[in-house]
């Protein structure tokens, strides 16, 4: 699984995009709707590499992660908390 975004989304939200690149193994950076760029978790390049199956390293998440990919892109999201009690 992967994701686009586009450059500036890259550059104005890098922990979020490094945080994506965990959870998903793979980002692609478009510029002007051109793929400029991807990104790749080490588990990607090494599987890349080695020429293995990616699924087969999806399904073993859990020896490099601690938390499930789509746990982890939820408890990034930031919520607005409204107006705090003042007493």
């Amino acid at each position: 699984m992967s994701k686009r975004i586009s450059a500036s989304d890259a550059k104005n939200n890098f922990g979020g995009l490094l945080d994506d690149v965990a959870a998903l193994g793979r980002v692609d950076i478009l510029k002007h709707g051109r793929l400029v760029a991807v990104v790749l978790a080490p588990r990607m390049l090494d599987s890349a590499l080695s020429g293995g199956s990616v699924a087969a390293q999806d399904a073993v998440w859990g020896e490099k992660h601690m938390i499930p990919p789509d746990r982890a892109r939820a408890a990034r999201i930031v919520r607005d908390p409204g107006k705090f009690d003042e007493d």
